[in-house]
């Protein structure tokens, strides 16, 4: 009698696992996609999470539906990625407020070995701007100024932890100033009080501050982030003054940890081809958004440096979410 031993069973089961592992890769996708977003209906992350969605469903042939999971910052919706079926059929586009969370809330998940990377789609800079009742033309007039005046520059974020407030935490520590936070429930609400001079600076993304900046009524002062802007030709980047500095917000996707590599690496192509078309890249130009693409190794790396850099911060300012 022909009898199989318990090694072999092992063996037999392993490779039925990859086999069928593999066959679902080969396969993906042949059902309809979720794609979560943390954040509401209208927002920067809902706006290009939609016309990313549009553009995957027709390279894919299934259904790509949104649903919007709004709360703490996009942590519910990274919640939610993260208890879903690790198959590639329920996906998440954050913004870089992911990188964040971990160390200014009690997340119920490990955000670094709970999620995988899939691609970073979208970069956008950090400007550091100015109102119409604050005279200071450049961020080193700024720089002087608060040195002079220490504690007395009152500055906007969206929050304790939020992009806008890291940012400024950041040059007030690099340039040795020290100034008055003051927080808003978001851009539309910074912006309205930085226009009434009940703040003199804040960090605000590009998309944000555009039709304010051509209408000649804020200034922008100095670029976050490490490129210069092509809507603002002429703004140096704070990096040129405080080698170092750098503060682009951006997009990407990621899925449940456990996901096969296979289905990973078919999403990361399918992603990279949605992001190649003429009306994605007018929507990104008109809201000086830089298309990034790429492989799901390269956003790895990149996600990784960006917590590094977020939890240094945060530890150096002892700051913490309300």
């Amino acid at each position: 009698m022909f009898t199989i031993s318990k090694k072999s069973r092992i063996i037999l089961l392993g490779l039925g696992l990859l086999i069928s592992t593999l066959s679902n890769a080969q396969t993906y996708p042949n059902k309809t996609i979720k794609m979560v977003i943390g954040y509401p209906p209208g927002a920067a992350t809902d706006l290009f999470g939609r016309a990313i969605a549009k553009n995957l469903q027709e390279i894919t042939g299934q259904s790509v539906v949104v649903e919007n999971k709004v709360g703490a910052a996009g942590t519910v919706a990274a919640e939610a990625i993260v208890r879903s079926n690790p198959d590639g059929y329920t996906i998440l586009n954050s913004a870089s407020q992911i990188t964040i969370n971990p160390f200014v809330q009690k997340l119920s998940f490990n955000t670094e070995k709970d999620l995988i990377p899939v691609i970073q789609t979208l970069s956008v800079s950090y400007v550091l701007i100015t109102g119409p009742k604050f005279s200071v033309h450049s961020l080193s007039d700024l720089v002087e100024y608060a040195k002079k005046n220490p504690s007395k520059v009152n500055y906007g974020s969206y929050g304790n932890g939020s992009g806008p407030h890291l940012s400024m935490a950041m040059l007030e520590k690099l340039a040795g100033i020290e100034m008055q936070h003051i927080q808003y429930r978001g851009s539309p609400q910074l912006l309205t009080a930085l226009l009434a001079g009940e703040i003199d600076v804040a960090f605000d993304t590009t998309t944000s501050i555009l039709a304010l900046v051509q209408a000649g009524k804020i200034k922008p002062l100095a670029i976050g982030g490490t490129k210069q802007s092509d809507l603002f030709p002429t703004v140096p980047t704070i990096a040129k003054s405080y080698p170092g500095f750098d503060s682009d917000g951006w997009q990407g996707f990621f899925v449940t940890a456990g996901t096969p590599t296979e289905i990973v690496k078919k999403l990361n192509a399918d992603i990279n081809k949605a992001m190649n078309s003429n009306e994605l890249k007018a929507l990104a130009d008109a809201r000086g958004v830089r298309i990034i693409s790429g492989s799901s190794e390269q956003f790895s790396l990149f996600f990784k440096q960006e917590l590094k850099k977020y939890e240094q911060v945060i530890r150096e300012n002892n700051i913490k979410m309300d």
